[in-house]
Order: structure tokens, then sequence, then C-alpha cells
């Protein structure tokens, strides 16, 4: 027996009083929860649709919580997208991308010949990744929401983590081993390979962010 679009509404009003906030979530759970109910209804239309919202509930709930499916579905997509973010960033270390990598870490390698001190130009180096990152922090405030709503999977893609703590676990790093950067020269090239990764994670992130974002509206239907 199929739900009328009051009912479906209903449903879906009903899932939302879980404090569900992501969309896709409360389409999903929806659709779930619509599905169950009318194969329920139809082994025995004498329920009322009361006792069948009540029993697909605890059906598709069982042991658990919607928020605990909420935040299982989280970290599967934090999981995912550090996944496919990995591999985009091997791509750019395979032939022929390689090149273009390589060439970063010469450049700025040969730039440090320009400072007296490697520890300052280092420094100087890894606060660049604040200005790479910072458009990626921008982009993802900025499509937080599409057409008011609020993604899980938009907010997977928060850059907020490493776009402060990878500059700052570089610059600490530089300045605890000053000493040894003057000696070992090897250790500057080390530190441009460190920075070239760093942006591989940002190009990555906003290529992420937009590729995402494109199949979110293309998905929902949104603007």
């Amino acid at each position: 027996m199929k739900l009328t679009t009051e009912q479906i509404d209903y449903v879906s009003n009903y899932i939302k009083s879980f404090d569900i906030k992501w969309y896709e979530l409360q389409v999903e759970f929806t659709d779930h929860m619509v599905s169950s109910m009318e194969e329920i209804w139809e082994k025995d239309l004498r329920l009322t649709f009361e006792q069948v919202k009540q029993n697909a509930a605890n059906k598709f709930v069982g042991d658990s919580s919607f928020k605990s499916i909420q935040e299982e579905r989280k970290r599967i997509l934090q999981k995912l997208y550090r996944k496919v973010q990995w591999k985009m960033i091997i791509e750019y270390l395979k032939f022929p991308k390689i090149f273009g990598s390589i060439l970063l870490v010469y450049l700025a390698y040969t730039f440090s010949a320009y400072f007296v001190s490697p520890q300052k130009y280092l420094a100087v180096l890894f606060s660049s990744l604040l200005l790479i990152g910072l458009p990626s922090l921008y982009y993802w405030w900025k499509s937080k929401e599409i057409d008011g709503k609020i993604f899980l999977t938009l907010e997977t893609l928060n850059p907020n983590p490493w776009v402060f703590s990878f500059p700052s676990l570089g610059m600490s790093a530089t300045t605890t081993l000053r000493q040894e950067l003057l000696q070992y020269q090897w250790l500057v090239l080390f530190f441009c390979c460190i920075w070239v990764l760093g942006i591989l994670i940002s190009v990555t992130a906003i290529h992420l962010q937009r590729k995402t974002i494109v199949n979110i509206k293309k998905q929902y239907q949104l603007n």
C-alpha cells in the first residue's frame, strides 16, 4: 500500500524530530521508513498508519538510534574522503604529473639560497601554505548550505584542521631543527618536499569540494 504525499511529509517531519540536520540523511531515512511502512502495510491492511509507522521505526532503528547511524555515516564519509584525496595526491606523484611536483621542489630549494637562514626561509615557505589553504576554507564556508540545506558530505570536506595545523607543524619542525638545517642541506630539500605535499593537499581539497557540490546539486536537483 502506497503512502500519500501527506503521510510521507509526516514521516519526513518525524525523522527531523530526531534532530537530524543533514539533508541527505533526512531524505535517506525518510525513504527507508516509507519503503518499510509500505511493506508492513501491504502484509496487514488492518493496521493503522500510526501502528505501521511505529513498527517500521522499531525495525529500522533496532537497538541503535538515528543519532548513532548519523555518527557512523560521518566516520564512513571521512574515511572515504581521505582515501579519495590521497588517491588524487598519488596521481600527482606519478608520471607524467610528477614532473610538475619535482619542478616545484626544485624551485623551492633553489630559492633557499637567497636566504641566510634556512630556518627563516622554510618558515616563510610553510606560512605560504596558509595563503594557499585559505581559499579552500572560504569556498567551503561559502558552500556550507545549498538552497538553505546543509549536507553531511560537505561538512566532511571541512579543510579547517589541515589549513592551520599542517603549516604550523612544518614551522615548528624547522624551528626545532634550526641547527641541523645549517649543517645538512638535504633537510632543506626534505622540507621543500613536505611543502609541495601541502600544496597537493590544498589543490586536491579544492577539487573535491567543487566536484562534491556539483554532484549534490545534480543528485538533489538543487540550484
